[in-house]
């Protein structure tokens, strides 16, 4: 679904990881609009009360 992070949603929790570990992890235009579009998507969701934004591994 995403090219650039990870996201998972357990329970009330949602994390979203940065993931581009060769670049490591810099921000670029891609990485904006896969955040932007989980933020938007953990947003909407009602059971969402967290939002977790890491690096992965």
């Amino acid at each position: 679904m995403y090219e650039t992070i990870l996201y998972e949603r357990n329970g009330g929790v949602a994390t979203v990881a940065l993931n581009r570990p060769k670049k490591l992890n810099a921000f670029d235009g891609r990485m904006h609009e896969d955040l932007y579009t989980a933020l938007d998507s953990a947003a909407a969701d009602d059971e969402v009360h967290c939002v977790v934004l890491r690096s992965s591994a």
